[in-house]
């Protein structure tokens, strides 16, 4: 698949959601909720975090784990998270996540959350991924739908269901931007991804039980609505917004 777009080098740049710390904290807890019920023991692991932008996930990742890596190709983004978060127990580069600069199984985790759909060639991010993880090595994946009702990114309906050129014009008449970069795939696109790896999904479980997942800013639990959530969820699985696996290598 040959490369059709460029980075999004500056996505950071005025991007409140990606400095926003109490809104990055809440996502960190539902990460790590994830991790710590795939594996327990985590204090010792090595982990690389794809896309950390400012840092802030990459920061609370290091509190818990051996040794934490973050990585963006966005520089403003890296020298931003350098500035904010220092300690010996986490590490920022820039570098590009199809070309992981790491030897082959050098991480125990890695943290690849609402990544895919920002670069070029999501194919050649998932081959680096399986390459940099050890064989016993997970990586926790989160991935936005193509078939989701309200686009995340533009808060626009239908966004990502259009052609390219309706999708640019979509964005042009909200006043939305010029261009719709973000390439994000069906569900059944994104098992070809991830067809290296055994998944474990997270999905169904953390709808089920967002105390436990630390997703209870998404589903009210006690709410009327949370119950038709909770029963219809499996019948509309291939349209669920956001998917939650975790990945391990095949073979």
């Amino acid at each position: 698949m040959a490369d059709h777009r460029g980075y999004q080098l500056h996505l950071s740049k005025g991007d409140f959601v990606l400095k926003n710390k109490e809104g990055r904290r809440q996502k960190f807890k539902k990460i790590f909720s994830v991790l710590q019920d795939f594996c327990p023991e985590l204090q010792s692991l090595k982990c690389l975090d794809i896309g950390c932008s400012s840092g802030i996930i990459t920061s609370l990742l290091g509190q818990a784990l051996s040794m934490t890596i973050g990585m963006d190709i966005d520089q403003e983004a890296v020298n931003y998270a350098k500035e904010h978060h220092l300690s010996s127990r986490i590490q920022f580069l820039t570098a590009d996540a199809m070309s992981l600069p790491f030897k082959e199984g050098s991480f125990d985790v890695i943290i690849c959350n609402h990544i895919y759909e920002h670069v070029p060639n999501a194919h050649r991010m998932m081959d680096d991924i399986f390459r940099v993880l050890k064989e016993d090595g997970f990586c926790y994946f989160s991935a936005g739908n193509k078939y989701m009702i309200m686009e995340g990114h533009y808060a626009l309906p239908f966004l990502s269901w259009l052609p390219k050129p309706l999708a640019h014009l979509y964005l042009k008449l909200t006043r939305k931007g010029g261009f719709y970069y973000e390439d994000h795939y069906s569900l059944r696109g994104l098992k070809k991804l991830v067809k290296r790896f055994h998944v474990r999904d997270y999905t169904l479980s953390i709808i089920k039980d967002p105390e436990r997942f630390s997703a209870t800013d998404l589903f009210n639990s006690k709410s009327f609505s949370y119950k038709w959530i909770r029963f219809f969820a499996p019948f509309l699985y291939p349209w669920i917004p956001t998917y939650i696996w975790v990945l391990t290598r095949k073979g």
